[in-house]
Order: structure tokens, then sequence, then C-alpha cells
């Protein structure tokens, strides 16, 4: 019996070098989306290359905010291009930091990926610097406000801050101003390209890291192709067609539902705020990118008033960085199991306490000056919380007496405990200053959200409540699958048909065709999934 001929696509797609010819199943199974965090990055990052280039055409840093609001009132589709290139930085920022956590949980920086997460961390630099250049062109009250401060920290800069303001922020007209910051953007928007092309070079060469159940959680976890293996393309490439799709629809959906719902606080919301002369301006508070809260808040102390910008960004911003890049050397031992790494799993929980933390304390009370007991009260709380819940649960879990399969959901659930008793804290310490029955309330409801998270953390690592339990699964078979394809197709063309006529006069109609194509791109997402359960078996 003849072996069945390759087409060329397939030749073309399996052969090329860094691509692997064969890959693990799991990648695509339940759970296996968390392999895919940096290709959701990477999704973010081709969408906003598309939209940037058409927004290009169209932006004039000699009239900043005039030309960002035509492009958003006047521009047929503008809304759309402008707002969907806004959420598509954020959820490009948001998939880096989830890429970032992953990692750091499960030992990725460990060798033989040391460059490799240097050059994560440095693309995560880039894409925070390429969202707030890009964030501060609109020319609005809030792209100002968070010019003049990022105009103050590089002032900072010993000897050096007046040529940086001027080489970063121009030489205090608008037009050098804006002219920068198209310049910065691009310059950081094409580094990524660059350093974006060779992590995932890298990430090849070092193969996928694999499960932990395959690597015995040792390090260096190099994945081994064997004959359970199938090709890159179709399985993978598929795949990746699937989350694509699914990933620009979130993209497209979420401003596209913002912009037509009433009081969406300026923070969030997709349009640009008012002129920086307005009369109106006075009454948005100074918001920064909602990416930089946690930088803007710091800056609110007030022994970093005492300190000043520059330095007080190089103590909170630079030493979590300095961790991060040497925590391949503090944790260079060969195990990747959790237990044996309580130090940097409860750092990482910190991380997250305080990023999460610092970013909604800046957007409920913006300029607020904070006191030095306040901010000590803010990190050693939760510190103590954490380390100590950690490396308690890690010495058990090591020395047997808690037999933990479900180490990941354990500590999942201890970041929620994490976020709710430093909530208990906070409202503690205000209820004590000043009494009244909301904090009274709220502490109610948190300790509740507390109680119930440890419980739930304890019962995944006695394994009592089993992670991949299932209540069932019913199977329609091939032809019930083919049945929910046609109705999905049915459903696309229906949708089509309808933002189809859709006349792009004003925002609300481009909102409304933004939310269609939105619910289009998630048909041909579900529509690719039943493909691969049909035809490909998975």
């Amino acid at each position: 019996m003849t072996e069945k001929k390759e087409s060329m696509i397939a030749r073309i797609m399996n052969s090329p070098q860094p691509l692997p010819n064969r890959v693990p199943d799991y990648m695509r199974k339940k759970g296996g989306a968390w392999y895919w965090t940096g290709a959701f990055v990477m999704f973010a990052f081709f969408y906003e290359v598309i939209t940037g280039l058409i927004l290009l055409f169209y932006y004039q840093p000699s009239n900043a905010y005039v030309s960002t609001t035509n492009i958003a009132y006047s521009l047929p589709y503008g809304s759309i291009i402008l707002t969907t290139h806004l959420y598509g930085a954020y959820a490009m920022i948001v998939a880096m930091y989830i890429h970032l956590l992953r990692n750091l949980f499960v030992a990725g920086y460990k060798k033989p990926r040391e460059q490799q997460w240097l050059t994560g961390l440095l693309l995560l630099l880039l894409t925070l610097g390429a969202g707030f250049f890009g964030y501060s062109m609109s020319g609005d009250v809030l792209s100002i406000d968070a010019t003049d401060v990022g105009r103050g920290i590089a002032a900072g800069f010993p000897y050096l801050g007046g040529y940086l303001r001027d080489i970063f922020f121009g030489n205090g007209t608008s037009i050098s101003l804006f002219s920068r910051m198209l310049g910065w953007h691009i310059i950081l928007a094409a580094s990524i390209g660059v350093l974006f092309a060779l992590h995932f070079f890298m990430a090849e060469y070092n193969t996928i890291m694999p499960s932990g159940k395959q690597s015995h959680y040792r390090a260096p976890a190099i994945d081994h192709a064997d004959s359970t293996y199938k090709l890159w393309y179709p399985y993978n490439m598929v795949y990746m067609l699937e989350l694509m799709f699914f990933s620009f629809a979130i993209i497209v959906l979420i401003p596209s539902i913002l912009a037509i719902l009433p009081g969406v606080p300026a923070l969030f919301s997709p349009f640009p705020q008012v002129a920086p002369t307005s009369p109106l301006a006075s009454t948005i508070p100074a918001y920064p990118p909602w990416f930089l809260l946690f930088v803007y808040k710091e800056l609110d102390f007030k022994f970093s008033q005492t300190m000043g910008p520059f330095w007080a960004t190089v103590l909170f911003v630079g030493m979590p960085l300095i961790y991060l890049l040497l925590v391949p050397k503090f944790d260079a031992g060969n195990t990747l199991k959790l237990q044996d790494r309580p130090t940097t799993v409860s750092l990482g929980i910190l991380g997250i306490v305080y990023l999460a933390g610092l970013s909604a304390w800046g957007a409920l009370e913006p300029g607020v000056p904070i006191s030095t007991i306040d901010v000590l009260v803010f990190f050693m709380a939760p510190a103590f919380i954490v380390i100590t819940l950690t490396f308690y649960i890690a010495s058990r879990v090591r020395s047997n007496s808690i037999k933990m399969k479900n180490a990941i959901s354990v500590y999942i659930t201890l970041v929620v405990t994490a976020f709710s008793l430093f909530g208990d804290v906070m409202i503690i310490y205000n209820y004590i200053k000043f009494p009244s029955m909301t904090y009274l309330a709220a502490l109610v409801v948190l300790l509740a959200i507390t109680v119930i998270s440890l419980v739930v953390a304890v019962a995944f690592a006695m394994e009592k409540l089993p992670r991949d339990s299932k209540i069932g699964s019913p199977l329609i078979g091939r032809k019930g699958h083919l049945l929910a394809g046609t109705g999905f197709a049915f459903a696309a063309i229906v949708i089509l048909s309808m933002i189809s006529v859709i006349t792009p006069s004003n925002s609300y109609n481009n909102s409304l065709y933004g939310i269609g194509l939105g619910v289009l791109l998630i048909l041909v997402g579900g529509i690719i999934r039943l493909y691969r359960s049909t035809e490909l078996g998975e």
C-alpha cells in the first residue's frame, strides 16, 4: 500500500524551521491555552500593526486633538479603528502580564531559557513604553496629564534630565511634543517586532516548555517529540486560527460595547476626552493610562514626593524589575515544583497583589497624597500574610503532610485569599479612623470571601475538589457537530448581512457595526472549533 502523498501546502508548513514539525496534544486539550499565552500577545500585536498603519494616514501631530476626534467622529469606520486600536494595546499588555506571570510560576526562566526570559522582560518594557506614547498622542486632557508626569520623571534624571526631557517630549511646543510621541511610538513598535522575532526563534530553539509530568518537574525542561505527536500543520495551525479569531473578537467587542454604554469612566472610555483647554477639563481626574496607574500612585506617597518623581520611579519600578532580571540567578536550582520554590511563588503572588492594589488605589484616589503609615500598612500586611501562608503550605506539601496534585489551583485561590485579606486589613484600618456602616458592610462581605477562598484552597490541597473532575460531557456525534456548524454559518451570514447595511454616519452606528463584527468573529472561531472536533478529532 503506497503512502499518502503530502500536499504542497503541508510540505511547506511542516518543513521550515524554526517551526516544529510535530507537537504534543496537550497543547490543544483542556488547559492547553496556557501554552499559548505568548501567542495571544502576538495576535494583539498583529492587530495593532494593521490598525496603527491605517491611523497613521490620518493622524496629524501638528493638530493632534482635532485629528484624533476627526478620526473618532467623522471618518467612516474611524471610531472602530481608533477604539479597537486602543483596546488592542490594552489586550496586548494584559496578555503580556499573564504570559510573564505564567512563566514565573512554572519556572520558565530556568535553563535553557534564561536569555529567552530576559528578552521577554525587555518586550514588556517596550510594550509599556509604546502604550504610554500611543496613549499620549490623542492630545486630550488625560494625555496631557500623563505627559506632564512623564516629562517630570525624565527631567529628574541626574545631569542629563533636560536632554532626556527634550528627546522624549520635545522643546515645549505642541507640534514638537506630538511629533516626538509619534516618532517614539513607531520606533518602539518596530523594536517590539524585531525583538519578538528573536524571542520567537529562541522559544522554538529551546522547544516549548513541556508539561510538568513529562519533564518530571526538573530543569532543563526540554520537549522531546515521540510517536504520539501530531504534525504542526494542520493541528496547531488550525488551533492558532481558532485562538486568533477569538482574540480579535474580544479586542473588537469590548470597546464597541463600552462606546454605546452611558457613564463609562474616563479611565476606561474608548473615546478621547475633552481638550485640555476646555472648561470641562477640570472635572476629569488626572488619570494616567490604567496600565501605569501603579507607577503614578507610588508618586503620591509623601516620601516619594520628597525624593522626586525620578528617584521614586527608580525605587518602586526598578526594584521589582531588577528582581525579575536576576530571578534566574536567585532560583537556579533544577526543581520546577511550586512547593520547592516558596520564595519565588510568594513574591510572584505579592507582585500581583501590589500591582492590582496600587492600580485600584490610583483609580479611586488619583493624585491624593498617601502618608508613610498607610504605605507601610499597604505593603507589610499582605507581605506577612502571603509569605507565611505560602511557606507553610509548601513545607506541609514537602513533608507529605498534604498530598497536593492541584498545586496551581491552590496558589490561584491563595491569590484571592491574599487580595481579600489585604482588603480586610485596609478596611479595618480605615474603619478605626472613620467608623461607618459602609466600611462595616464591606468588611463582612470581604471576610466571607476570605473564608471561602481559604477553604477552597485547603480543599484543593487535600484533593477534596479535584481540578479535572468531569460532571459529564454529552457526545453529540459528527452529525450534531455538522448541524451546529451549519447553524453557526447561517448565523454568521445573517450577521454579515445586517452589518453590511449599517451606514458609518456616526459613532453609534460604528459601535453597532463593531458589535456585529465581534460576534461574527466569535462564530468563525466556533466554526473552526467544530472543524477541529469533526475533521481532526480534537
